[in-house]
């Protein structure tokens, strides 16, 4: 069941704000995980292929700080819920954040309801957040290629989503013969990290789906449950040190 939490931070000092925080946020849902947990804490750490997490920038709500992140799979929420009940805090370069108490957000969907609630929208509009790209051939790919994207979403799914879910691969031919770039508005942004900068792409990006009413709506579902899922995943590769924070638009 993927998990979205939103921590509202509180300073216990006089603190600014960090600029390269992406692996101390990292690093701080591990000590959570292993406060909770740590063999599992030691299994996520090794696990090779997609982590079951995601972690986004520091962002304002409500003119308060907020720490935010994703789980993909069940079995992390209960360890990193004990390590948050009392005292956690976020360390960022000696410079610490406590979690409040209070104000708190967990939204959570299983795999079965995205399954069954997806639509079938021909047209899909996503908001990329944080800086998002892509590794293709060796090489950093700074562009919303569709394939790229839906193959980022469908590896994440395939790999914690019950086994009676996982969709199959040929989804990603599906994608490179009917799902083509309708619009977008986008820019490229660098995050830097300990020792380089990374660039990404960051705005918005409209997909459509081509000769919609020749594949039917089972095929045009499937679409759906990854667009859906793209929130809780995230986009691209270091999903887990901030870039790739994804949002899903619909149609007002």
């Amino acid at each position: 069941m993927p998990y979205a939490i939103t921590l509202p931070l509180v300073a216990d000092s006089d603190t600014s704000f960090p600029t390269a925080p992406h692996r101390a946020l990292q690093g701080t849902l591990y000590a959570w995980l292993q406060q909770g947990d740590p063999d599992l804490a030691g299994y996520v750490h090794e696990l090779p292929g997609p982590k079951p997490f995601t972690v986004t920038p520091l962002s304002w709500r409500n003119d308060q700080l907020c720490y935010h992140f994703t789980l993909l799979d069940d079995s992390l929420w209960p360890p990193l819920e004990t390590a948050l009940s009392d005292g956690a805090q976020v360390e960022i370069v000696n410079q610490r954040w406590l979690v409040a108490q209070d104000g708190r957000q967990t939204e959570h969907c299983s795999y079965a309801d995205l399954v069954a609630n997806a639509g079938t929208d021909t047209s899909l509009a996503f908001r990329f957040v944080s800086p998002t790209s892509f590794r293709s051939q060796d090489m950093h790919y700074p562009l919303p290629d569709p394939v790229l994207a839906f193959q980022s979403w469908l590896s994440r799914w395939n790999a914690f989503a019950p086994e009676d879910l996982r969709l199959n691969v040929n989804t990603l031919d599906l994608v490179a013969a009917h799902v083509a770039i309708a619009r977008f508005r986008l820019e490229t942004r660098a995050v830097t990290f300990d020792r380089y900068a990374q660039i990404g792409f960051v705005g918005t990006v409209s997909y459509q789906i081509i000769g919609s009413r020749r594949l039917g709506a089972d095929l045009i579902r499937r679409l759906n449950i990854l667009a859906d899922y793209a929130p809780f995943c995230g986009t691209g590769h270091k999903t887990t040190q901030g870039m790739g924070h994804t949002q899903r638009l619909h149609p007002q």
